[in-house]
């Protein structure tokens, strides 16, 4: 056996391990489970089919492994946690904070854009772009405690974007 046999043979396993995800998905997504999930399915689902259409593109691979791995956590955490609560006081403080400094039209984004930057999904980088723009009109102080903030939060499309 050779190595590109050997490579050949990871990555055709990356692959059917990216089938039988696509497939559990299709079956969570079901109506009439007892368990509702929200973006995730749709995240998952959308991923899992680029990684089929995009033969040896790595880039669709890592982008699975790394919702996958971000939806494992997410759920994985119970609903008590002290990290879910710490996470959502976070969130609500950098709300607040971004809200203070815009105008009315901008702060009532404000809820929406924050959810989609920590969250992988189709809107991350559309919301990176717009809060990063909204970062622009607050002051350094409010700033600095933003991008701390963000920093903890946002998912890694969203820090890729904005520079973190």
């Amino acid at each position: 056996m050779a190595l590109s046999d050997a490579c050949s043979e990871f990555i055709s396993e990356v692959d059917e391990a990216a089938r039988r995800l696509a497939e559990a998905v299709h079956w969570y997504a079901a109506p009439g489970m007892p368990l509702s999930y929200g973006e995730e399915i749709d995240a998952l689902r959308r991923a899992c089919a680029k990684v089929d259409a995009s033969p040896l593109d790595p880039e669709a691979r890592a982008e699975l492994l790394r919702l996958a791995v971000a939806v494992l956590r997410y759920l994985e955490t119970p609903p008590d946690a002290p990290q879910l609560q710490q996470r959502r006081c976070e969130m609500e403080t950098l709300i607040r904070l971004l809200q203070a400094g815009l105008s009315a039209e901008d702060a009532a984004e404000v809820p929406a854009v924050i959810k989609d930057v920590a969250q992988e999904n189709e809107r991350t980088a559309a919301a990176a772009a717009r809060l990063r723009a909204m970062l622009s009109k607050l002051g350094k102080p409010a700033y600095d405690v933003a991008i701390k903030v963000i920093s903890d939060i946002a998912s890694a499309t969203a820090k890729k974007f904005l520079g973190l």
